[in-house]
């Protein structure tokens, strides 16, 4: 019985022990919520001095600076074509080529009623003794005689026999979504297609009325492609005229387009620089806060934030310019989660870029 006993004593004074360890054990685990201080994170970047540069921002759509349409003035059947999209031609290549036989006896028929218009005509002037003669009369002559249609329709099928013929006028591209078959009849006038030199291509950007008077010929334009590739180009013309409807008018730019990566009908961005101007501060135009109809900045200052009211010199859609004594070329701003922060509070500051 006394054996048991003092087991149960044992028992009971171990229990107590660990209950007395688990809750020392307790009470290290928990924190004091009220001594964490929790940090906002705010982006920062540098201000600096650099120029702010005014640009005029438009959009436009690639068009070659040399087309033509492929289409013929007069029908018949194919003997040998290059209508085939993407085909390279150089100048004097033929694009469409009919069967001439059709053609050339049209013009040999016609040559023939010349020569006997021709005939009937010189022997009435014999009849009148007017034969080397220029008169008017012989003028009247050649009507009467059938001479002048004669030869009207002569020149007229020499011309229809050169149509079955169309060459590159220079060297380029065809580009067309017909399928066209030598010894399938093509119609006059059908359109087969276009053939293009995009060595050189134009945009027509339209601009504002207001500033389309900053432009001038010759200005120097960066364009920016679909997958944000780099060109520069000129303004080449300024319309003359501006639309009642957009209150726009278009300016017109030219691009060397030597590797064709400018494909007709891309829509490309472009900016025009006009003018410069310069402050003792520059700062991205995301520092600017507005609070209480006032404008401020949040600087950085041994891991605090002050702000500073501020009056803006200039901006554009990137910049502002600012001209303060408590802020210089080098200081740090606050540019990103700095919307719910306040003066002279701690931060966590995570540079941009």
């Amino acid at each position: 019985m006394k054996k048991i006993l003092k087991t149960s004593v044992v028992l009971i004074i171990f229990g107590g022990l660990l209950a007395s360890c688990k809750g020392k054990k307790e009470e290290v685990d928990t924190p004091d919520m009220d001594s964490i201080e929790i940090l906002p994170e705010v982006v920062f970047t540098v201000a600096d001095d650099e120029a702010l540069r005014y640009y005029i921002e438009s959009r436009g759509v690639v068009e070659p600076a040399k087309k033509i349409l492929i289409t013929p003035r007069i029908g018949g059947f194919v003997e040998a074509h290059n209508v085939i999209d993407g085909k390279s031609l150089n100048k004097g290549d033929i694009i469409l080529q009919f069967d001439k036989e059709e053609w050339e006896y049209r013009k040999n028929d016609a040559y023939n009623k010349y020569l006997k218009a021709k005939n009937e005509y010189e022997t009435e002037l014999r009849l009148r003794g007017e034969l080397n003669q220029d008169t008017t009369s012989n003028d009247l002559m050649k009507i009467n005689t059938g001479l002048a249609e004669a030869e009207l329709n002569y020149e007229r099928a020499k011309l229809d026999l050169s149509y079955t013929t169309i060459k590159a006028p220079f060297s380029g591209y065809v580009s067309t979504k017909e399928v066209v078959t030598n010894g399938a009849y093509v119609g006059a006038g059908r359109e087969l297609g276009s053939f293009v030199n995009t060595n050189t291509v134009k945009i027509r950007f339209d601009v504002l009325e207001k500033e389309i008077v900053q432009l001038k010929k010759g200005m120097e334009v960066e364009l920016t492609g679909p997958a944000n590739e780099n060109y520069t180009g000129t303004i080449v013309a300024i319309s003359p005229e501006i639309d009642q409807e957009s209150k726009t008018g278009q300016a017109i730019v030219e691009v060397q387009n030597p590797n064709g990566a400018l494909k007709t009908g891309m829509t490309v961005e472009g900016r025009i620089f006009v003018r410069s101007a310069t402050s003792k501060v520059r700062m991205p135009r995301e520092s600017l806060l507005a609070r209480d109809g006032r404008t401020l900045v949040f600087k950085l200052n041994n891991g605090e934030v002050e702000w500073i009211y501020v009056t803006p010199v200039e901006m554009n859609t990137e910049w502002v310019l600012i001209d303060h004594e408590e802020i210089n070329p080098g200081d740090t701003l606050a540019v990103d989660k700095h919307f719910s922060i306040s003066h002279q509070q701690k931060v966590i500051p995570l540079m941009a870029n």
